[in-house]
């Protein structure tokens, strides 16, 4: 797995010892309000631990990444390309900051950016694509001020806080990618 570096924040690979770090926001319900189902509260330990060993076996139809400071490669959050369409030449995006203090401050967009240049001119794929909460707006920014585009909402797609809401679809294509680089 390559290390993608930027100017403060580098994309590894997962390690075992990552699973303190994971187990510190896995049960925040703060920050997994918007995540997957997959992260809903209560995470048990059993559970981030064999979410962990997934992350660190290899697969050909998925990039996992941890988000790390540069500097000392301690952890961040995590920024996955789930699932890989080859014939599509298409890859899911999923990303999350650990701890709400290094949320706001351009870390997410610095790593969408890395993992951009990884899909485009690497591995040759043409689309990336994630999902977000219409009404989770900082992750929205983010994503934008990373040059995704919201394409399109899906209507209570998600339901969160006792009540449904809507999720939009963003992507970003190769060249537009290229436009901004």
């Amino acid at each position: 797995m390559p290390r993608l570096l930027g100017e403060r924040v580098m994309l590894r690979e997962y390690r075992a010892d990552d699973i303190g770090d994971i187990r510190k926001w896995v049960n925040d319900a703060e920050t997994t309000r918007y995540l997957s189902t997959r992260f809903w509260p209560p995470q048990t330990m059993v559970d981030s631990e064999e979410f962990l060993s997934r992350m660190l076996q290899s697969s050909h139809n998925a990039y996992n990444f941890v988000i790390a400071d540069r500097a000392d490669e301690r952890y961040l959050g995590q920024l996955d390309m789930f699932r890989v369409d080859w014939r599509l030449r298409c890859g899911e995006l999923g990303m999350v900051i650990g701890s709400a203090e290094n949320r706001g401050q351009g870390l997410g967009r610095e790593a969408l950016g890395l993992m951009q240049r990884f899909a485009f001119r690497t591995l040759g794929l043409e689309r990336l694509e994630m999902e977000v909460h219409m009404e989770n707006d900082a992750a929205r920014r983010c994503y934008e001020k990373a040059g995704f585009v919201l394409e399109g909402v899906k209507r209570h797609a998600f339901f969160t806080d006792g009540r449904f809401c809507d999720v939009g679809i963003l992507s970003i294509l190769s060249d537009e990618y290229e436009a901004r680089a």
